[in-house]
């Protein structure tokens, strides 16, 4: 590849760049920018489409430090603290529970997200590469082998990808694929294990920087639910009482509240889950998906889940916002945009209790979600 233009190339060289990027990509000149600030011993706020939105001398020991925006635990957005220690204890909590050296990845994810980022990290720790793509670059013949190379996908990017026969070509070629950001559904699943794609089905989030347990591709293929067994470096567990994950992690954020720690310094999540009698996680739903609608408890994951097995419904994501009457009035957005609406009302209220049918509907082309599959609504 060509030179890179940046200021510094830093102690953390360039030999993480695979030699199939341009030497103008983007993701490059952006990610050495942030090495250079870190280099020069800069914490760095990462913001979305390339940009900075801070940065800041550090005189701890502990840092430079690189902070991500997550919803967290709470639901409202704030910033988590990672550094190099937390990002590497992440980095060698996945290469020894694949057995891995090298890591080397294609990314289609932002950087701004620890998905992304960590694709960078995992390579300059371990000697691997990165290319930078997007991810419908997969609907086209590759002419590049990704074989020996994982990919990180968000059920969406995976869902659209997997109607395409030239999209799924692509994806068996990678060594693996790792799905998370949200969860798979039961049946995006099986049409995965019909087409034979190396699935990695992940649980994690932006505090503990990332994948905390993993269904392998073996088990994912051979029929096994879940997002499989804990990490390494990290530690899952269900409380008693309701059944909220409590996770403790080496690749901890650095700046979390105490607030969010049980008496034993564990992350209480917003996550349901439940452990099978193998020792394999399952997630249940998550606590901030349970609303009250006219005095009823009602869980948006289960409305979800009974409108996908409508046979006309390609997908949907269900929402909830605050009505003075109801407390929150239910939102059903549903793909593909000419599903007809009495046909769906009908079989929403055979299958649903009346107080957990939708009383808005939006048919769209494609469902409100970031790039990282998340709401936007």
């Amino acid at each position: 590849m060509g030179e890179i233009t940046v200021m510094n190339l830093n102690s953390y060289g360039s030999q993480w760049v695979s030699e199939y990027n341009k030497s103008n990509n983007r993701d490059i000149v952006f990610i050495f920018k942030i090495l250079d600030l870190l280099y020069r011993k800069r914490s760095v706020w990462i913001g979305e489409n390339y940009q900075v939105i801070k940065t800041k001398i550090c005189t701890s020991d502990y840092g430079p430090f690189l902070y991500f925006q997550s919803g967290g635990t709470s639901g409202k957005p704030k910033w988590i603290q990672h550094n190099i220690t937390s990002m590497r204890n992440a980095v060698n909590g996945l290469k020894n529970y694949l057995e891995l050296e090298n890591i080397s990845s294609w990314c289609c994810l932002p950087l701004n997200h620890v998905g992304g980022m960590m694709q960078v990290i995992r390579a300059i720790e371990t000697n691997g590469k990165v290319f930078f793509i997007d991810y419908r670059d997969l609907f086209d013949d590759c002419q590049i082998s990704p074989k020996g190379s994982w990919l990180s996908l968000v059920p969406t990017q995976l869902f659209r990808l997997i109607k395409d026969d030239v999209a799924c070509m692509n994806l068996r070629r990678f060594k693996g694929i790792f799905i998370g950001g949200a969860a798979l559904t039961d049946s995006l699943a099986e049409e995965c294990r019909v087409e034979c794609l190396p699935v990695y089905s992940t649980y994690g989030m932006t505090e503990t920087c990332g994948m905390v347990s993993m269904l392998k591709k073996e088990d994912f293929l051979n029929g096994e639910t879940g997002v499989g067994y804990c990490l390494p470096h990290a530690e899952i567990q269900s409380r008693p009482k309701d059944k909220r994950l409590l996770v403790k992690s080496e690749s901890m954020a650095l700046n979390l509240s105490r607030k969010v720690y049980d008496e034993e310094e564990r992350l209480l999540t917003p996550d349901f889950g439940t452990r099978n009698s193998r020792g394999s996680w399952h997630i249940l739903g998550r606590s901030d998906r349970v609303i009250i609608s006219g005095g009823k408890n009602i869980n948006l994951n289960d409305i979800e889940k009974i409108l996908l097995e409508c046979n006309a419904v390609e997908s949907c994501l269900v929402t909830a916002n605050t009505d003075e009457e109801w407390g929150d009035v239910i939102y059903a957005h549903i793909t593909p945009k000419n599903v007809q609406k009495i046909k769906l009302l009908e079989y929403a209220k055979n299958k649903l209790p009346s107080y957990s049918i939708p009383k808005k509907w939006e048919f769209c082309d494609e469902l409100p979600l970031s790039k990282m599959g998340k709401p936007k609504v």
